[in-house]
């Protein structure tokens, strides 16, 4: 083989490798990440109490449907009917049973409580997931059924990562909300794809990221910019307290910051708990988290601003 024809050879070989590099990046990456957010089934072990019982509180079956007509499941307890209605929202391949503790003990508050799995998660409908784009309209339904059950009392948000990021999207598409207690949210979309990307592949955002954002939306026939959840923070004034963890590499401390900055609420508060890790801050202080709340409710009520 003469010099000549080597060089011919390494050169297709050059070629055929960039077109192998060209169509991972470009094709194969963005699908599959794509597929991998909308369709995957994977529910994390849960680590605390399981059952009602568990927790010493009695509940009612909770049925009601999506605006786009996904059956939602869930946890209803009435309370005292003097107090608000706390709607508790899960994180990502989680379900109702993560906020199972939160919710007992605002149960034993007076509070009342629904627990829900939003969609394609536990014992609520198969659909695809979005990351809060379409879990917002879940929130929403759940918003729904407690004013079906407490017509005239108020009612809070409060949710852990992805259902704290579908729980402030919702404030803006149905609002009413007394309160959020947004616990370690993402600031939007494509802001979360692009931030672990980087985080677990390694992999700059461009281009494959723009790529998952761009082949999501269009699959699930969805505006990216609808899951902006700093510009629904910038745009509502109900009173918002945000959590993160220090360790949070996920959402790190940062993004709650920005979001409290950025608030126009009269009444904001952020609460760090230096230790925890991504969606841990409950289980990491219990005492400072619940008290942290709590205080922040009381003076939510004390100031009565207009939502």
């Amino acid at each position: 083989m003469t010099h000549r024809s080597l060089l011919g050879w390494l050169y297709r070989l050059m070629f055929l490798a960039a077109i192998l590099i060209a169509l991972v990046l470009f094709l194969v990456l963005p699908v599959a990440g794509s597929f991998l957010i909308t369709n995957s089934h994977f529910h994390f072990p849960e680590r605390g109490p399981t059952t009602p019982e568990a927790v010493g509180i009695s509940v009612l079956p909770a049925e009601f449907v999506s605006q786009d007509g996904i059956p939602l499941r869930g946890w209803w307890i009435p309370g005292d009917r003097s107090m608000p209605v706390i709607i508790f929202v899960h994180g990502l391949n989680r379900s109702r049973l993560e906020m199972l503790e939160r919710g007992a003990d605002a149960s034993r508050r007076g509070y009342g409580v629904l627990l829900f799995d939003l969609r394609n998660h536990g014992e609520s409908g198969r659909a695809y997931t979005t990351i809060g784009v379409f879990e917002s309209r879940d929130v929403c339904a759940a918003s729904g059924f407690v004013k079906s059950k407490a017509v005239e009392r108020q009612q809070i948000l409060w949710g852990v990562s992805m259902g704290a990021s579908s729980a402030i999207l919702a404030a803006k598409q149905c609002p009413g909300f007394s309160a959020i207690i947004s616990d370690s949210s993402f600031l939007s979309f494509r802001e979360t794809v692009d931030h672990h990307l980087r985080l677990i592949l390694r992999l700059p955002a461009f281009p494959v990221a723009n790529l998952i954002v761009a082949i999501t939306s269009y699959r699930m026939h969805f505006d990216p910019d609808d899951g902006d959840v700093a510009a629904a923070v910038h745009s509502m004034k109900t009173p918002i307290l945000f959590i993160a963890g220090g360790r949070d590499r996920r959402m790190p401390p940062a993004l709650a910051e920005k979001m409290f900055k950025e608030s126009p609420s009269v009444v904001k508060e952020l609460l760090i708990i230096p230790t925890a890790r991504h969606g841990e801050a409950f289980a990491t202080d219990r005492t400072t988290y619940l008290n942290s709340v709590y205080g922040f409710l009381e003076r939510v009520r004390d100031n009565a601003v207009p939502k």
